[in-house]
């Protein structure tokens, strides 16, 4: 947890120039990600600990902290760090990491690649998921408006509400 929060507030903009996605042309970062999905996430075969996109996104950050405060090869299959046990959570083992396997050609320095194209993913999921929700910037105006309405409406419960007060005091006199 502590990794991912790490790698969101601080340290996606001192991403290597060799895992930025600008290192690839779009049609190799498509390539890229699409890959990784199928022999992720999208596998059917896959346990279902790791059927969630926010498992893999989590974790690809907690591997770009280790990679950019390590001096190692960016040419090695990523598959070697996915296997590795201490990058997961949520009680992620070797049996449910033995469901998936990336291809050779997905290498350490696609990592950040991967999360982007992830993050888009997702984020282009939950848009479609609230089709009825738009984007509704508002103005000063309209800003005024709704407070008028407010208060219009307010006022109006506010006078119709009868005072008790006076009734009380002549059943106290009754009671004498």
């Amino acid at each position: 947890m502590f990794e991912e929060i790490a790698f969101d507030q601080v340290l996606r903009v001192y991403i290597k120039k060799e895992l930025a996605g600008e290192a690839f042309n779009p049609q190799e970062r498509k390539r890229i990600i699409d890959a990784f999905c199928r022999a992720t996430f999208e596998k059917e075969k896959i346990t279902e600990k790791l059927k969630s996109i926010d498992i893999w996104i989590a974790m690809l950050k907690r591997l770009i902290v280790r990679i950019l405060n390590a001096n190692i090869s960016l040419d090695v299959p990523l598959q070697i760090y996915l296997e590795r046990t201490d990058l997961w959570n949520n009680g992620i083992n070797y049996d449910d990491l033995a469901t998936f396997e990336v291809e050779d050609d997905i290498l350490l320095q696609h990592t950040y690649v991967i999360l982007t194209g992830l993050e888009n993913k997702k984020k282009a999921a939950n848009q479609s998921q609230q089709p009825g929700i738009e984007q509704n910037v508002q103005t000063v105006e309209g800003q005024r408006q709704i407070a008028n309405t407010w208060y219009t409406q307010t006022a109006k419960a506010t006078a119709s509400t009868k005072d008790i007060s006076g009734k009380k005091a002549s059943e106290k006199k009754d009671h004498s």
